[in-house]
């Protein structure tokens, strides 16, 4: 029986951010690290700028790192954005695919009830209470992509071409 790693608590410092949850991608458990408010998060950017119903392949619901690989350029200024983040000595920081994004809600939105001080509504690194880009394209459609509201935790799609919130993730094989 495999011995299983001990994490810390929901927002408590790790791996250069805060610990927001568990992951499993491909058979393999991860351990999410939401990058730090000040560095790892900016408001209002587009998922992508041209040629916006031209499909990414970013369609993976767990994924993150793999959506945002496929997407790290230009004309992608969510993705890149995270892609682009060097903090605390860490440049493997992504936009959160759909599945990846859920989970830091679940412990960490704002009004949750069981959300680390830190993480609360108007505390220091807490969520705006707005709309996330997910690295996640709507694989119906691929005018649009998913995000996720941090005020009430929603998943829906919206055109690319909206302004929503990034904040950057990373994840560590546990």
């Amino acid at each position: 029986m495999a011995k299983k790693t001990a994490l810390p608590a929901f927002g408590a410092e790790f791996g250069g951010g805060y610990f927001s949850g568990e992951i499993v991608v491909n058979g393999e458990r991860f351990a999410l690290v939401v990058a730090p408010k000040a560095e790892g998060e900016k408001m209002d950017l587009e998922y992508k700028l041209k040629d916006r119903g031209t499909s990414d392949g970013s369609i993976s619901d767990d994924d993150g790192f793999f959506n945002s690989n496929l997407i790290n350029d230009a004309n992608h200024p969510a993705a890149q954005f995270c892609k682009s983040l060097r903090i605390a000595g860490h440049d493997d920081w992504h936009l959160p695919s759909r599945d990846e994004l859920m989970r830091i809600w679940m412990a960490l939105g704002p009004n949750r009830v069981n959300t680390p001080e830190l993480f609360k509504s108007g505390a220091a690194e807490a969520f705006e209470e707005r709309w996330y880009w997910s690295s996640t394209e709507y694989a119906h459609a691929s005018f649009y992509a998913w995000m996720v509201d941090f005020d009430i935790g929603d998943q829906f799609i919206t055109s690319k071409i909206s302004y929503c919130g990034v904040r950057a993730v990373r994840r560590l094989k546990i």
